[in-house]
């Protein structure tokens, strides 16, 4: 170790696995909102990963495995030096290319209404996530968000 450099910081990761079925949504954001303030996050953002994810989740179960229930839904939030690593991962139908991407905005950005129904949560997690990347490989799919911790006061 030379002087005047500070150790690196290891990453911490915590991993979680739920069954494909909606009444584990409420549990798996509580798990994933209390482990996001646990790594760093302060409340705002922690909730909004909750949010964030949990849509994520309800998307996996509805489109990816078509509402069936026993397929893996795994969280994994890994806390880098600078920022939150959320991967939302799931083994079932990829999402269409051209869905994608971040959807438009909409026409009246105060009004969320004017989103299509398909399309609002996806929206809210562009916007309340520093980044948003999608890949899709083999037999899983990976929804990878970002979020910066807060900066340190002093």
């Amino acid at each position: 170790m030379s002087l005047g450099q500070p150790p690196a910081m290891e990453p911490r990761a915590i991993t979680l696995t739920i069954d494909s079925r909606l009444e584990n949504l409420a549990p798996l954001g509580i798990a994933v909102r209390a482990a996001s303030h646990e790594l760093g996050l302060d409340d705002r953002d922690a909730s909004r990963v909750e949010l964030c994810v949990v849509e994520l989740a309800t998307n996996c179960i509805r489109h990816a495995y078509r509402g069936e229930s026993g397929r893996p839904v795994t969280v994994r939030l890994v806390a880098q030096a600078q920022e939150l690593v959320v991967e939302v991962i799931d083994e079932g139908t990829p999402v269409p290319v051209e869905r994608r991407g971040p959807p438009p905005a909409p026409l009246d950005p105060i009004d969320l209404q004017s989103i299509a129904e398909g399309g609002r949560g996806i929206y809210l997690v562009h916007e309340l996530m520093d980044t948003v990347s999608y890949e899709s490989g083999g037999p899983r799919n990976v929804v990878r968000l970002t979020k910066a911790f807060p900066a340190s006061s002093g």
